[in-house]
């Protein structure tokens, strides 16, 4: 890297990223030691992250260190800062993250111990509840806090611990997102060194992905991994460029965290790993593969068998299987009441493209999807974005049309003679491609997010060739993409907005009334968590439908004043 906005990039977004690793790793650790989440952890990933960041700039800076070091500093403040007002400001307001995802939380910081300490028991619930679990496994929560990945998990509940405020945990979506930015600025600078303007737009486009944005206020996981997955693309691409340790540190350290996401996310960073080891083998001449291989060797037994301890080597000991209970004895089927109709009847193939080229609908049976003109847009397929986990073509409206221009491009990029020249983007597509194909669920966005990177990439591939088809056709691609981006984003921004609003009216309003709260929580736990921060005191029993009782906004938990 030999420009200052590289440089700069590649140091922040790498600390930023070593910050959190550390943080996981330590967590993880402790576990196995019989100590639960403690803040300390956060304590040793701040430390881990500015020595980190003194170390690199040793290596990468030639001169005036001192200030590229406390730039670099107020670079982590600002970012952090930002991320900090914004989690703080905002409530989840998701299912599963006002559900099973702060439960586990909130029991982690508790100081359950998933390592040492017995599973999470089934809770008894009501017949309400066991009526509507067939269709939407609500009482299996226990389940997915038992043998579900944690490194979410983890990270957010040491900040819970340290700051006592549940909602500024999401944070890590947040700086996940701003360190998938800086490396992939940095990443297309080196590429590009004379685009620096365009460089911040394609990096910008890169991290923005919607599927990411959509779950940035929430618990939800799978925003992180697609900005994990755009991290490695950046690293590896970075690896190549310059091989160096501490790219390659950063490099394992992304794989490990990608790993602990969920089940699927072990697979990606598997494929990913392999698939950057046999670009080195065939295009890399320093012949630097025997290093990487060890480094990723070692890099996979710290993540499988150290941090991935539970769940990956505990299901395996207590169940038979590393992914239970989705796979295995007793594995629990949490996606036919989830998917529209038809779809477990067909190929993963031709879900994916039904859902690419549909409305964007949040979905489920009995409903189908319904195909649509590429390039249309209306106001209530933008409406659904509210949500953060739109099921049919969950990327934008714009994104289908968008796959059918890349698919032209790619075809006239195979017939023509600039292969060797975007070989590096190409190759990076094919990996993610097989990553989205592995997933038999890939019709729903948040389970693949790093489809969104292929059009970006093919995009990237052409920048610099100047035969007029791919020129314009490049153009075409990017504004078509900045295009959904922008209303999607826009869109759920918006809603989240109002609805966010709504929910601190409702808490002013039942705070001010100076009656006794009697609330009905349902399986919406995070609600107790919300009313004990906001000050509420309140008396929990059952509640009978009536005039009088009231449903928390965005949940199922009702209330009655009296």
């Amino acid at each position: 890297m030999n420009n200052r906005t590289a440089t700069y990039s590649f140091l922040l977004g790498t600390a930023l990223l070593l910050f959190m690793a550390t943080i996981v790793l330590s967590t993880s650790v402790l576990f196995l030691f019989g100590v639960s989440v403690t803040a300390a952890s956060f304590w040793i990933g701040l430390v881990a992250a500015l020595a980190a960041m003194g170390g690199m700039v040793s290596v990468f800076v030639s001169s005036r260190r001192k200030e590229w070091f406390f730039s670099l500093l107020a670079g982590l403040a600002i970012v952090s800062g930002i991320c900090y007002y914004i989690s703080a400001n905002t409530f989840d307001l998701s299912f599963d993250g006002q559900t099973y995802h702060q439960e586990a939380i909130v029991k982690l910081t508790d100081g359950w111990n998933p390592v040492h300490d017995q599973p999470i028991l089934k809770p008894s619930v009501s017949k309400e509840v066991e009526e509507m679990d067939n269709k939407e496994v609500l009482s299996a929560f226990h389940l997915w806090i038992n043998h579900y990945a944690k490194g979410p998990w983890m990270l957010d509940s040491v900040m819970y611990k340290l700051t006592g405020q549940i909602e500024v945990s999401k944070i890590f979506n947040l700086l996940l997102i701003a360190s998938s930015f800086f490396l992939a600025l940095a990443a297309i600078r080196a590429a590009f060194p004379e685009k620096k303007g365009a460089a911040i737009a394609f990096a910008l486009l890169a991290a923005f992905n919607p599927a990411v944005i959509t779950q940035s206020t929430s618990f939800y996981i799978d925003g992180q991994l697609g900005s994990l997955v755009l991290i490695i693309c950046a690293l590896g691409y970075l690896l190549y460029k310059r091989y160096h340790v501490w790219t390659l540190l950063a490099l394992c350290a992304a794989l490990m965290l990608l790993a602990q996401i969920k089940f699927t996310a072990l697979g990606y960073a598997g494929l990913l790993g392999l698939a950057i080891l046999v670009f080195f083998f065939f295009y890399d001449r320093r012949q630097h593969i025997k290093s990487m291989l060890v480094w990723l060797s070692i890099s996979l037994v710290i993540t499988v068998g150290v941090v991935g301890y539970n769940p990956y080597v505990s299901n395996t000991l207590s169940k038979g299987h590393p992914f239970y209970p989705l796979a295995g004895k007793g594995a629990v089927d949490i996606m036919t009441s989830n998917s529209p109709h038809g779809f477990k009847e067909n190929t993963s193939i031709e879900n994916l493209a039904l859902s690419l080229f549909s409305k964007s609908e949040n979905i489920a049976t009995p409903n189908s999807p319904s195909l649509k003109v590429p390039f249309t847009v209306t106001l209530k397929e933008l409406a659904v974005f509210y949500s953060p986990d739109v099921r049919v073509a969950g990327f934008g409206p714009l994104f289908g049309g968008a796959v059918i221009v890349t698919c032209l491009i790619l075809a006239a990029l195979l017939l023509g003679t600039n292969r060797k020249k975007v070989a590096p983007f190409l190759w990076i597509s094919v990996a993610l491609f097989v990553t989205v194909l592995i997933n038999p669920e890939s019709w729903w966005a948040r389970y693949v997010p790093q489809l969104w990177l292929i059009p970006l990439l093919t995009a990237l591939a052409i920048w610099d060739v100047q035969k007029g088809f791919f020129r314009h056709a490049g153009k075409v691609l990017v504004v078509i993409l900045l295009a959904n981006m922008v209303m999607v984003n826009a869109s759920h921004i918006i809603g989240q907005s109002g609805a966010n609003a709504l929910v601190k009216k409702q808490l002013e309003e039942i705070k001010a009334s100076n009656k006794t709260l009697v609330v009905d929580f349902h399986h919406f736990n995070a609600v107790k968590v919300r009313l004990q921060e906001a000050g509420i005191p309140f008396v929990e029993q059952k509640l009978d439908k009536g005039e009088d009782v009231k449903g928390f906004i965005t949940t199922r938990a009702v209330y009655l004043l009296k």
